[in-house]
């Protein structure tokens, strides 16, 4: 709506403009009335640039309406200005004239001269504002603004149809569609946050471009970047339209060109179909929550909400063998850690339908297991990346750089030891499930036993034989936790062929029997839910 002003020192007169016309039908609205000049300028300095017509009354106190206009014009450039007399003066006409007046209307106000000027100078001002955007680049900035407001559903219909016309929107198709596309962008190590923003804006720019040039000649699609920095498109439908084969056919373009000219790949989303257009904003809804719920697929797919695999949880389960994973950890493989996270992601992809909560679960669980290998471990590295993560790719290789890094702080634990308390602990890491005394070691190492205890005690701070019974506890501790293996599988697991000397020194260590403990862990689970 556009906004009027009435000067005039007669109320009757004030009162009459206010219903003399239907101002609403030409997009006006009185936004206020004066007596005088003097009171007309305060109002206008208070609303400075919020009135687009003034009509005044010429013969006033303190301040008449040619003096009103000339003040009005030092500071608003914009305005159009109505006159209105008693008489008919033709110095006061040919003032006017000078100072750019649509009109000067003589009293009693003649209804249909009123209305003719209003209609004038409100096609004029449209005129002018169509001109103005069309001619500006500010014109896409207006565009983009509607756009936005449209999808998000915070755009008033009345102001949607209005402005539809200006932007040549059509509002009169039989479905509409949204998709989102979203570049992905690697961590860059030579780049701070600010730098990456701004990488990523120029990218998202060429982006908008090629979409342009690529839907040019479609009528009913519309391109926008929204306040996420993705590139949004609405797809208007038409009856046999076949809708859905443009969307892709588009979007698979968009891919190509943005990997041959940027090598830039992107995931892209495609929201539901809905049949009005004030639903639009479901559709983005849907679109935009694609990458909430989902993890990008290997090979950049396009994912549509319309075609996404359901799951039955009642048939398909999670299964993973963790128990494998663990035995894993606690013999430091690191490789076959690496090919145990790959296998287990990659079953998860060949059944389809998990989300990306489901990956997430798996990536912590593996992650935990390794972590609690640790003493005093710090789990904020695990947990803050997973913030960030947009593909199935880059959560695997966190997974496996966190596994790795936990059996690296392991392997190094004790770099500050002598090179033959090094070996002896290596020794205890792959072969604590056999035979080992302070005697077999020694033969090894062709040195004499007690002279290897005293060094080991001295460095380690403990015997070896106590060492090697602590390592066999925590390896049986992380079995008992980790795995559903038996005490007594645990018990030879850790080189114990004696369960009941195994039980013995696992509560001479841990305070309670192997069963206690498990039961202890499973009950804080359950209250932890």
């Amino acid at each position: 709506m556009r906004n009027v002003l009435i000067v005039d020192d007669e109320p009757l007169i004030l009162e009459g403009l206010r219903s003399i016309i239907e101002w609403e039908e030409y997009g006006l609205t009185i936004i206020g009335q004066a007596s005088n000049g003097e009171e007309a300028v305060a109002f206008l300095k208070q609303y400075e640039g919020q009135v687009d017509l003034l009509i005044t009354d010429i013969t006033m106190p303190k301040m008449n309406g040619l003096q009103l206009i000339e003040q009005v014009k030092t500071f608003d450039s914009k305005m159009r200005y109505v006159i209105l007399s008693g008489y008919e003066q033709f110095e006061y006409v040919k003032a006017g004239m000078r100072l750019g007046i649509e009109n000067y209307i003589l009293k009693p106000i003649n209804i249909k001269e009123l209305e003719s000027t209003v209609r004038q100078i409100v096609d004029d001002l449209d005129q002018e504002a169509e001109e103005h955007y069309r001619a500006l680049e500010d014109w896409q900035i207006l565009r983009s603004n509607i756009m936005n407001r449209w999808v998000t559903g915070t755009i008033d219909a009345q102001e949607l149809r209005h402005r539809s016309d200006l932007l040549d929107i059509s509002l009169t198709c039989d479905s509409y569609t949204v998709t989102a596309l979203r570049l992905i962008m690697e961590p860059d190590p030579d780049c701070d946050e600010l730098q990456l923003r701004q990488l990523r804006s120029e990218r998202m720019g060429a982006c908008y471009g090629y979409a342009q040039r690529l839907i040019g000649h479609l009528n009913t699609v519309y391109a926008f970047i929204d306040t996420e920095g993705d590139l949004i498109l609405i797809f208007g439908e038409a009856l046999g339209d076949e809708l859905k084969e443009r969307i892709h056919t588009v979007h698979q373009q968009l891919q190509y060109v943005m990997k041959q000219k940027l090598e830039q790949p992107v995931w892209i989303t495609i929201g539901s179909k809905q049949s009005r257009y004030q639903d639009v904003s479901l559709s983005y809804e849907h679109a935009k929550s694609l990458y909430v719920d989902h993890l990008m697929l290997t090979g950049y797919p396009i994912i549509d909400i319309d075609q996404l695999p359901k799951l039955n949880v009642d048939e398909e389960k999670i299964e993973l063998d963790y128990e494998a994973f663990s035995k894993l950890l606690l013999a430091g493989e690191r490789e076959e850690a690496h090919a145990y996270i790959e296998s287990a992601f990659n079953k998860l992809l060949a059944l389809g339908g998990y989300t990306r909560i489901d990956f997430y679960n798996v990536a912590i669980k593996l992650m935990l297991m390794a972590k609690n290998m640790e003493k005093n471990a710090d789990f904020s590295p695990l947990f803050n990346p997973l913030l960030h993560m947009q593909t199935i790719e880059q959560l695997m290789s966190h997974v496996q750089e966190s596994v790795s890094s936990t059996l690296r702080d392991l392997q190094e634990e004790h770099q500050d030891l002598s090179p033959n308390i090094r070996y002896m602990i290596e020794q205890v890491s792959k072969h604590y499930k056999d035979e080992l005394s302070l005697k077999t070691i020694s033969q090894r190492m062709e040195m004499h036993p007690n002279y290897l205890g005293q060094m080991f005690h001295k460095e380690v701070g403990r015997s070896f034989s106590d060492y090697v019974t602590q390592y066999r506890i925590e390896k049986a501790r992380q079995l008992l936790l980790q795995t559903t293996l038996l005490a007594n599988e645990v018990a030879a697991e850790v080189g114990y062929l004696d369960p009941t000397y195994f039980y013995r020194q696992f509560k001479k260590s841990t305070g309670v029997s192997p069963t206690e403990l498990r039961k202890m862990y499973q009950t804080t689970k359950v209250s932890g839910r």
